[in-house]
């Protein structure tokens, strides 16, 4: 038992109704008393605290008595955009390890598949073609990991065990076992440099937007891959087609874009080497965040600092 039942917590929650459902029933067990209502109604606009994921504007002005904002996931860009929110209230971003397995499984898929052609050969089944085609090498391959932390720093790891020859950058030096470290924009020509696979897991902000752009392309080693599991501004859309295009580079499974949901008449739906996936590298589980958003519901109703607090300020 976190909070006593005695203490009645209304959580203003903006999504559909059967994660409403998931939530109230997974966070009643740690924080007896709360009760999980819809933000935009009645009851929602006097809740303690807001659990959202990418609310419209003006959803979190005028609630008198909220004392926090606790996201569903990790990514802030949004709430850093929405000007509309309030700035005086503490804000704190979600660092699920279920969320880092998960995005470590879909970054290893796409990265394998790429490895061992299997776009090609799916190509081929459908031509009913018969082609083996040259292996690439089984341990060694550069394998660049664009954000190393708490979902980088897993995903980092587990291409290092898988025999890959692991780079990460970071806007600080930090260390991680297996894994060389870049820092800041400085060594970011060095980290590209002959790299085959890109996976970026890197927040949204002024340094990051547009970082994989046509210098950064041209850096990686001829018929790279690149996997975008941060966020869609990250890339420069036109560099990208121009360097797939170019034959620069070998494709790209992209999760986040600049636009989303991906607009219907977007190129890259139909493009023959981009795989499109519709922003579920990594879903909330609330069974398994339940106790880290209960942790910050305890932390914000008694007026300590929270884990994982966002600095709206440094917007991360």
């Amino acid at each position: 038992m976190i909070l006593g039942q005695e203490i009645m917590i209304t959580i203003g929650f903006y999504g559909d109704a059967e994660e409403a459902a998931m939530w109230q029933q997974s966070l009643a067990k740690l924080v007896p008393g709360c009760q999980v209502v819809d933000l935009l109604s009645d009851s929602g606009r006097m809740c303690d605290l807001a659990l959202v994921w990418a609310p419209p504007p003006n959803a979190l002005t005028n609630l008198p008595n909220l004392k926090g904002i606790i996201l569903q996931g990790q990514g802030v860009d949004h709430m850093m955009a929405d000007k509309t929110a309030p700035r005086d209230i503490p804000l704190v971003r979600l660092v699920d390890p279920d969320m880092s397995d998960a995005l470590s499984h879909w970054a290893i898929l796409n990265a394998l598949d790429f490895w061992r052609n299997g776009p090609q050969y799916r190509n081929q089944q459908r031509q009913r073609k018969w082609t083996p085609l040259k292996q690439r090498r089984s341990s060694g391959g550069i394998v660049g990991v664009m954000g190393v932390g708490a979902i980088g720093s897993v995903i980092a790891s587990r291409f290092a065990a898988l025999g890959f020859q692991v780079r990460g950058w970071a806007r600080t030096p930090r260390s991680l076992e297996g894994v060389e470290i870049f820092a800041g924009l400085e060594e970011l020509g060095a980290f590209a440099n002959g790299a085959e696979i890109i996976v970026s897991v890197l927040p949204l902000t002024p340094q990051t937007t547009a970082i994989m752009n046509e210098d950064f392309f041209g850096r990686l080693a001829k018929g790279a891959f690149i996997i975008n599991g941060g966020r869609g501004p990250q890339i420069d859309d036109d560099d990208l087609l121009a360097a797939l295009e170019s034959g620069q580079l070998g494709g790209a499974a992209l999760d986040v874009f600049r636009t989303e949901p991906l607009p219907a008449d977007h190129i890259f739906w139909s493009h023959p080497k981009i795989s499109v996936w519709p922003h579920i590298a990594a879903q909330t589980n609330p069974a398994t965040a339940a106790q880290q958003v209960a942790d910050a519901i305890t932390a914000l109703m008694t007026g300590e600092e929270p884990a994982n607090r966002v600095d709206w300020v440094r917007g991360y």
